[in-house]
């Protein structure tokens, strides 16, 4: 299929894929017109791309464990993988936990302004925000 078919599919721009291609990424193979050609390894490729991305990988790390995945499997590459991956769910954790903890406090706040407490709560929600805070310096 070609480059716009491919992008209509899966909803992504013609530049990010061929920005996706200039990284090496995801190579389309190329026709004898010079026309972009994809097939079912590139889609298979292009959902892995977009989970990693929607969980909280980089391009970057995306690259990575594409072209780790191509190797021959090896101790090295395993371990490489699973720090990355061991990484990432550590990350992931993080926000979950700020995630939690934000939706908790909205949800108090939004109490404190149906019961008309929020003036007198101020210092209650002074705190919260400062331990959102904190925690989203440790998130990132």
């Amino acid at each position: 299929m070609n480059i716009r078919q491919f992008s209509l599919k899966h909803g992504l721009s013609l530049d990010t894929l061929r920005f996706y291609e200039k990284c090496r990424i995801l190579i389309p193979d190329r026709l004898s017109n010079g026309y972009r050609n994809y097939h079912n390894t590139h889609e298979k490729k292009v959902k892995l791309i977009i989970v990693l991305k929607n969980i909280g990988f980089s391009l970057e790390e995306i690259k990575q464990l594409i072209e780790l995945g191509e190797k021959p499997p090896s101790e090295t590459c395993s371990i490489i993988s699973n720090q990355l991956i061991d990484q990432k769910i550590n990350m992931i954790s993080q926000q979950i936990t700020l995630l939690e903890y934000g939706k908790n406090t909205l949800h108090d706040i939004k109490k404190y302004i149906e019961d008309n407490s929020f003036v007198k709560n101020q210092e209650v929600i002074k705190n919260m925000i400062e331990n959102l805070y904190d925690l989203t310096k440790s998130a990132y």
